[in-house]
């Protein structure tokens, strides 16, 4: 069962690794995004900074919705990262009601966007998938830390 599916263009590192994952309490962690799967480097750097105790996969985004509908995973606690609002919408789509919780972190600048939030830029194809996700899912919140206030997307979509 997905506990909670953050977007983060960086994915696993040391905010993730550290706050998010004692926030979460996950049994293992799903990295899904097509480059980072097919990347060998990006596979080590991942594997090196997963926490103890906690398992990892990185699969493809088409790979990660097959894993999560697979009635075994059902009774895991999984903490599932993206790289971007698409990769999000897109298991949203394919996995039903198993992603109700969306968590955006660092979504970095690109040609096109504007600054939504601290450390969040969106262009207009991001809105529009958020708007999407939006309908989809219980909740999308932009929320950088664990510690931090969580901010409702309603409000800048």
């Amino acid at each position: 069962m997905v506990e909670l599916c953050r977007v983060d263009d960086r994915m696993l590192h040391g905010q993730v690794a550290v706050t998010w994952v004692n926030q979460v309490a996950p049994d293992a962690i799903l990295i899904a995004n097509d480059e980072a799967a097919t990347n060998e480097m990006s596979k080590l750097a991942f594997k090196m900074a997963k926490p103890a105790g906690v398992k990892l996969a990185i699969k493809t985004v088409k790979d990660a919705a097959v894993l999560l509908n697979d009635p075994r995973t059902k009774k895991t606690r999984i903490f599932l990262i993206v790289r971007t609002v698409q990769d999000a919408l897109e298991l949203a789509k394919t996995t039903g009601s198993q992603i109700q919780i969306i968590n955006i972190g660092g979504v970095k600048k690109k040609e096109g966007s504007r600054q939504v939030a601290a450390n969040v830029h969106m262009n207009e194809e991001d809105i529009a998938a958020l708007r999407e996700l939006n309908s989809l899912v219980d909740k999308v919140e932009i929320q950088m830390v664990p510690s931090e206030s969580k901010t409702d997307v309603k409000k800048i979509i």
